[in-house]
């Protein structure tokens, strides 16, 4: 039976997720973090599919979300990227407390997330050479392309934007998975994006898949297209995700 256990890690609150027998068992770790103006108990389902695949499931609430939750800023996107700064730094903290205690089959850990939660996974690439294999799910690997676009929509609906934001954000760069694509490393990446996404562009994470094709680090990378498919998750991808996660980390 799947059981979902409440945490609090220093300030961060979890779910996790894990069949009842492996609670105090090594098994593969898979962190999986939700979407902007979302939160940990929204991706349960997505959860469950992956602990029935003998996996256990941390999903952690992102700063300003969920128990976290607090106004935003006006600024566009000041809170967008403040909360992936958050996740990035948080990211170690969550892996060390079940590394400490021994519970990480084989060093085995999946990282995943939908939408915010995907372009905080591209980020995490870039500077954990520990994962093993991830999922960008309608998430931007191309953090840049996508500040600066809503710089532009901010400037075109008139509303205020710092004009120093591209140095305010400065450490996007570092983290931005097309400035260093090598450090796929030949791990399993997975892409989802839907051709009709309103929120995040579907070329964004198509291009960047495109770019590397060819390269020795991205032999196991794979791009799924959603087929007029919007902003949204359906069940057959998270099974799909499920199963991605199933063979990489067994």
């Amino acid at each position: 039976m799947i059981k979902i256990y409440r945490r609090q890690l220093q300030d961060v609150p979890v779910l996790e997720v894990v069949e009842e027998e492996y609670r105090y068992s090594k098994t593969p770790l898979v962190i999986f973090y939700h979407g902007w103006r979302s939160d940990k108990e929204l991706v349960l389902t997505q959860a469950r599919k992956l602990a029935s695949k003998n996996i256990r499931v941390i999903l952690p609430d992102a700063m300003n979300h969920g128990t976290r939750v607090h106004e935003i800023s006006s600024i566009p996107s000041f809170t967008f990227w403040s909360t992936i700064q958050g996740n990035l730094a948080e990211f170690s903290l969550i892996k060390n407390f079940y590394q400490d205690r021994d519970l990480i089959k084989d060093g085995k850990i999946g990282v995943g997330g939908y939408s915010m939660g995907g372009m905080t996974t591209g980020a995490l690439l870039t500077q954990h050479p520990e994962i093993t294999a991830a999922t960008i799910i309608m998430g931007s690997p191309k953090l840049n392309d996508y500040a600066k676009l809503v710089r532009q929509s901010a400037k075109a609906h008139d509303l205020y934007i710092p004009g120093d934001m591209k140095k305010l954000t400065s450490w996007i760069d570092d983290y931005d998975l097309s400035n260093y694509p090598e450090t796929i490393a030949g791990r399993p990446l997975l892409f989802w994006h839907g051709t009709e996404d309103e929120r995040i562009p579907y070329q964004e994470s198509k291009s960047f898949f495109d770019e590397i094709q060819g390269q020795p680090y991205a032999e196991q990378v794979a791009f799924i297209t959603g087929y007029k498919a919007k902003h949204l998750v359906e069940p057959p991808l998270m099974d799909k995700i499920a199963n991605f996660f199933e063979y990489y980390l067994e």
